[in-house]
């Protein structure tokens, strides 16, 4: 069978595929310096079912099938290598279920981070969200990727964020992980066979189906919370404090920087480039940054807990200026000739 336009607008309706020159064209490049490809078409479903039915055609005709959330993508992940169909998910945008109880959330790929992160504050919970990620990237999208989140939930297994998840297969049936896989309620990512079979899809939106729901680990928001910066003049010398942070469990955000990243944040004058390669800019805060700051800097967030945060912050931060102290390193509120920067970290860790 040969795939048509008629085939598509039966799916969708001719107002959602698109297959006009400018829009094909602004789907063939984003902000990586990946080669441009152009798709053939460009479809929005708004539907799991729309999903399923684009997905079986696609099959029956041998089409490519690109999966694509939020558009930004700094490795070429959503580019059509071999044309084929855009399937463009940023209007299956709900928030389905916010578990207060449990502490989860169930999102369709749409999702952004701001939009999630804004009405989770609102309970007094958040999401975990890797350092610097833009807000409107897709959650769903996010964590299938990998991108590295600060806050792991267990210093034993890591960022485990991902719970149950639903997805639409390469034959259009729907596929559901977790306790979904028995037809209960969203719960963690085990379920009855005890097995954590989602990670087969992830790595990649569309590997080996399209992943239309995930429930996701969500946090207590605990106001209650400190930053604290050591300093190194070498990579090696940060091994020893990461190594005894994490044996003690100090913090729940802890990243390394260098002194190039850390000057991009601070500098008033940088600002993300609307598409790459772009030209280089000129900026006086970012270059004085560059000559002040250290070579790197560790930056550990004290969290309180939701019973008592005041002390939890107390003996953590006790704790980490005994290894300062054991290692020859001296923990810090600021840095020399930074001002503001704690409060920049920890609105950055929740609003990047």
């Amino acid at each position: 069978m040969v795939l048509t336009r008629k085939r598509l607008d039966d799916i969708f309706g001719a107002r959602r595929v698109l297959d006009d020159d400018p829009t094909r064209a602004a789907y063939a490049c984003d902000q990586s310096f990946a080669p441009r490809r152009m798709p053939d078409y460009v479809v929005f479903p708004e539907t799991v079912e729309e999903v399923q039915r684009v997905v079986r055609l696609a099959n029956e005709t041998r089409t490519p099938l690109i999966p694509y959330s939020s558009g930004l993508n700094f490795h070429g992940a959503a580019l059509p290598d071999h044309g084929g169909i855009i399937v463009n998910l940023s209007r299956m945008n709900k928030i389905i279920q916010i578990d207060q109880e449990n502490w989860s959330a169930v999102v369709e790929p749409g999702v952004t981070f701001a939009q999630l992160q804004s009405a989770l504050m609102e309970k007094g919970f958040r999401v975990l969200i890797p350092f610097g990620v833009p807000p409107g990237r897709s959650v769903l999208t996010s964590m299938l990727e990998r991108d590295p989140a600060m806050a792991a939930p267990s210093f034993e297994s890591g960022n485990f964020l991902i719970m149950d998840t639903e997805i639409v297969l390469p034959d259009g049936e729907l596929f559901k992980t977790g306790t979904w896989c028995a037809g209960g309620a969203a719960g963690g990512p085990l379920g009855p066979v005890r097995n954590v079979i989602f990670r087969l899809w992830t790595g990649a939106q569309g590997t080996l189906g399209i992943m239309t729901k995930m429930n996701l680990k969500i946090e207590p928001f605990i106001r209650e919370r400190k930053m604290c910066f050591l300093s190194f003049d070498a990579l090696a010398d940060a091994r020893e404090p990461l190594k005894m942070i994490q044996r003690r469990e100090i913090g729940l955000e802890c990243f390394l920087l260098n002194r190039f990243n850390l000057a991009c944040l601070l500098s008033h004058e940088w600002t993300v480039p609307d598409a790459f390669p772009a030209a280089p800019r000129p900026s006086e805060s970012f270059q004085r940054y560059q000559r002040i700051l250290p070579p790197w800097v560790l930056a550990v967030c004290l969290a309180g807990a939701p019973r008592r945060p005041k002390e939890k912050i107390a003996y953590q931060e006790e704790a980490l200026q005994e290894i300062g102290h054991s290692l020859n390193c001296e923990v810090r509120e600021e840095l020399p000739g930074v001002s503001g920067l704690s409060r920049l970290m920890l609105h950055e860790i929740v609003y990047p």
